[in-house]
């Protein structure tokens, strides 16, 4: 007959080897398997590779150098929930107060020596059953936590480039998911032409359930632009929308809708900052500001629009629906899901981060940062902002959406790359082709590319290995002053302290900056021997490096 106490592993440690053989054989006797040891090393052993085997532990209170509560502390260590009686010949009302040590941890057990089979038994059988069920719902959560880890890293892997900037035109992006993963989406997607396709959507609900529906439309949409091609009709706002609401009715009636704004942009020239043609399907217009007159511009003065994605199955969506504007030079398009606007603080849910606060930090963040060259981060600057006003809990997935047509500043270079060896070499290589176009002297320019070099290998080598990161990029900004050059580095690798430190103090500062950070060969000697300072700062999960190099070298 098959015996489920057989299963179920006991650990026995007591230095009397009468008691080891006694207890063990009555264990056994009702069908444990059960492992005796007469001295804690020998149970230390044992636990450190093979905890998760046992299911509850017999220890005597009094062994030569070593009692059984220091033990049970080693035990704790390494197995939390694992029951552990203490059976003792002492007796309770003797005054030593070891039964209140042992009640003071809510899984241990008193036994005297004097227990009966039948007692100990029982009491075994009570103990080993509430374990082997809490161990169930231990295995069931673990199993759930790396299904969950799989679906994060899956829906990261899927999303577009966090930003990107080319000769023509940028756009930047900021997601943040409330949980592990998020049922909010942005795609960016060239569509011919020089034309980018956004879309910004938020679908119903918050967690897993959401984030699957999000990856179906995200591979949905992906197939849109593939099969479509340069086709100008079907790659229309309102088409699209028609066919993200088939879809929706085909696969998700009555089970899921979403929230969109669907932007078709052509970037300008010189003198214009493009167009763009979007339609809102349940969601918040889009802000365009114009950086270069401080002010935001008219979208969608008519309110034109139509419900949400999927929510009601005969919707059809019409030219009728969407809007077209030109924009002037210097404009940035916002876009965001609704979750920006339920930011709170961190010990009130209920108190939020109030709009106009938000429009007021938004536009002070892209005015300074359209200015000076930064207009790639700047959704970090601006979530930090309002961080800095109190207002830093996520309580809905939120996303925050900027493009624009790129406005070159003068005596300024900006840049994005995603990381790879091969994207570190062009990337130094573009820069220095940059300072050589503006007449920067060459030993200038070398020993600012291998800055750039060494702490893009350093990133790559300790923040981007991780899988999750893959869709990030490393943003950067050179410009020139009176006497030296200032290159600025944005990543997202490892989080070494914020620090600041003053020229001259370039070792400490290297030393606290590279913390962790020591596998790539020659960087702090070669940055030290380059460097009069080093600025670094963080804004949430971003990291601003600035380094200062003379423009003579040292």
């Amino acid at each position: 007959m098959y015996n489920k106490a057989l299963e179920m592993k006991i650990l026995v440690l007591d230095d009397a080897r009468l008691i080891r053989l006694t207890v063990s054989a009555r264990l056994r006797q009702a069908g444990y398997n059960v492992v005796a040891v007469g001295t804690v090393d020998e149970a230390v052993s044992l636990l450190k590779h093979h905890h998760t085997s046992f299911y509850a532990i017999i220890s005597d209170i009094v062994m030569g150098d070593i009692d059984g509560f220091a033990f049970r502390n080693f035990v704790r260590g390494i197995a939390p929930s694992l029951p552990i009686f203490f059976m003792t010949a002492m007796d309770p009302e003797e005054g030593s107060g070891f039964l209140k040590k042992i009640i003071s941890d809510p899984l241990s057990y008193y036994l005297p020596k004097s227990v009966s089979t039948d007692v100990l038994i029982k009491r075994m059988q009570r103990v080993v059953s509430t374990r082997r069920i809490q161990q169930f719902v231990e295995n069931q959560v673990e199993e759930q936590k790396k299904a969950l880890a799989l679906a994060e890293h899956v829906q990261r892997n899927m999303l577009s480039l966090r930003a990107m900037m080319d000769e023509r035109m940028f756009y930047t992006t900021w997601w943040q998911p409330h949980e592990s993963v998020s049922g909010d989406l942005y795609e960016a997607m060239p569509t011919g032409f020089g034309r980018m396709l956004f879309v910004l959507g938020d679908i119903q609900g918050h967690g897993t359930n959401a984030a699957l529906v999000m990856m179906a439309v995200q591979a949905f949409l992906r197939q849109i632009v593939q099969s479509h091609g340069q086709e100008n009709r079907l790659l229309a706002p309102e088409a699209i929308a028609n066919q993200l609401q088939e879809f929706f009715r085909d696969n998700f009636a009555d089970v899921s809708y979403m929230t969109a704004l669907i932007c078709l942009f052509t970037p300008g020239g010189e003198s214009s900052g493009g167009e763009v043609t979007a339609i809102c399907c349940g969601t918040s217009d889009l802000v365009a500001v114009d950086t270069v007159n401080k002010c935001t511009i008219p979208v969608n003065p008519q309110h034109r629009g139509g419900l949400p994605i999927g929510l009601m199955p005969d919707t059809v969506y019409s030219a009728d629906d969407i809007v077209t504007v030109t924009l002037p030079k210097g404009t940035v398009c916002v876009a965001g899901t609704d979750g920006i606007i339920e930011i709170s603080r961190e010990d009130d849910d209920n108190d939020r981060l109030p709009l106009g606060t938000l429009n007021q930090i938004g536009m002070s963040t892209l005015m300074d940062m359209s200015e000076t060259g930064g207009i790639m981060v700047s959704p970090d600057r601006l979530f930090s902002a309002c961080a800095d006003f109190g207002y830093s809990k996520v309580n809905d997935d939120v996303t925050l959406l900027l493009f624009g047509t790129r406005v070159k500043l003068p005596g300024i270079y900006e840049a994005t790359t995603p990381l790879s060896p091969a994207r570190v070499d062009s990337a130094a290589q573009a820069m220095a082709k940059w300072c050589a176009d503006e007449g920067w002297p060459d030993d200038l320019s070398s020993r600012l590319q291998l800055v750039l070099e060494e702490h893009l290998m350093n990133v790559y080598d300790h923040g981007f290995t991780d899988q999750q990161r893959r869709k990030d990029v490393v943003s950067l900004r050179l410009r020139k002053w009176a006497n030296r050059a200032e290159l600025t580095v944005w990543d997202r690798g490892h989080l070494p302290p914020n620090l600041k430190v003053a020229a001259g103090s370039t070792e400490t500062a290297l030393d606290l900056a590279n913390i962790n950070l020591d596998g790539h060969g020659r960087g702090r000697l070669m940055i030290r021997q380059i460097c009069d300072g080093i600025q670094r700062q963080c804004y949430g999960t971003l990291n601003e490096t600035v380094y200062d190099v003379p423009l003579n070298a040292k």
